[in-house]
């Protein structure tokens, strides 16, 4: 734009110039007029060819101006054109500047969405580990299970053949527990024989195997002497039928005991309410249906001496 005007200026000083030169020639032809009439055709042909001049400066001046009109609305186009651009770019350097900080902001996130991963991975590994050590041992318990069981199952028939041996050697009726003891204990629970230091009455016996289908069964102890009069302590007494013969006995303890676990121990504990006398006794096991067998046990008079 501005070497547009600088050319305006510089074709109108030459056509200043131009005129300026063609008046100060024609003063000069006119004070000499004794020169015009003999000048006069060359000054005719001068005045023409300089007419012809300003005519082409004139359309050379009419053209530079279309040029320059022209130029200005070239420039003013190109300067919106630019004043768009610029805009453009600066949305796209925004666009741009906000695509770098999601990129950031997403590399962070996918660094840490790596070291989950990682993370995940190794759990993932440990607990792969985990289940495969649980299914070893699994797999142990199984097979040691399937032992058990087969080992279970052969002691269950030879426990069924044993009971059927029995049953076939000797009714129920008739069978009793065994390994009978009586334990008479001081204060002190050390073993006495002495009536009056008798400060507890153990009574222990084994159950037998061959009643293990009996279930569970309420036993009952009964401590006599040898004319059956029964022990001081008595709790409650047992209505039970011996050869269709009901009979009266006295109870000194009960528990309850599973036959299924048969052959298994039991033990009754008894303490006297009162100081035992000297004799002989016995001790009775029943059930509501049984007699399971007794034992006697002695208790005699101190020495002076002990």
């Amino acid at each position: 734009m501005e070497w547009t005007a600088q050319y305006s200026k510089t074709i109108a000083a030459i056509l200043a110039f131009l005129l300026t030169t063609s008046a100060i020639t024609g003063l000069y032809y006119w004070d000499k007029s004794g020169d015009l009439a003999r000048e006069k055709d060359k000054t005719t042909l001068r005045a023409d060819s300089l007419l012809s001049v300003k005519l082409n400066l004139e359309r050379d001046i009419i053209s530079l101006s279309m040029d320059l009109s022209n130029a200005r609305t070239d420039n003013e186009t190109i300067t919106q054109k630019l004043t768009s651009a610029q805009s453009l770019l600066s949305k796209k350097n925004k666009v741009l500047a906000k695509l770098s900080k999601e990129s950031d902001v997403q590399k962070g996130d996918l660094a840490a969405l790596r070291d989950q991963v990682s993370e995940l991975t190794e759990l993932k590994g440990d607990l792969k580990a985990e289940v495969e050590k649980y299914q070893l041992e699994k797999d142990t318990w199984l097979s040691e299970n399937s032992r058990l069981k087969k080992n279970n199952e052969t002691l269950q028939t030879q426990i069924t053949d044993l009971t059927t041996q029995l049953g076939g050697m000797a009714p129920k009726s008739v069978i009793t527990a065994n390994n009978f003891r009586v334990d008479v204990l001081k204060n002190n629970h050390k073993v006495t024989a002495k009536a009056k230091k008798a400060n507890s009455i153990l009574v222990s016996f084994t159950l037998p195997a061959a009643l293990t289908s009996e279930g569970n069964q309420s036993l009952f102890l009964s401590l006599t002497d040898t004319e059956n009069r029964p022990m001081s302590g008595v709790i409650q007494h047992l209505s039970f039928n011996a050869n269709e013969t009901p009979l009266d006995i006295p109870v000194h303890a009960v528990q309850t005991a599973d036959f299924s676990q048969n052959p298994q121990k039991a033990v009754f504990e008894f303490i006297p309410n009162e100081k035992v006398a000297e004799g002989i006794y016995k001790a009775s096991i029943y059930t509501n249906s049984a007699y399971l067998g007794s034992v006697e046990f002695h208790l005699r008079d101190s020495f002076l001496f002990f």
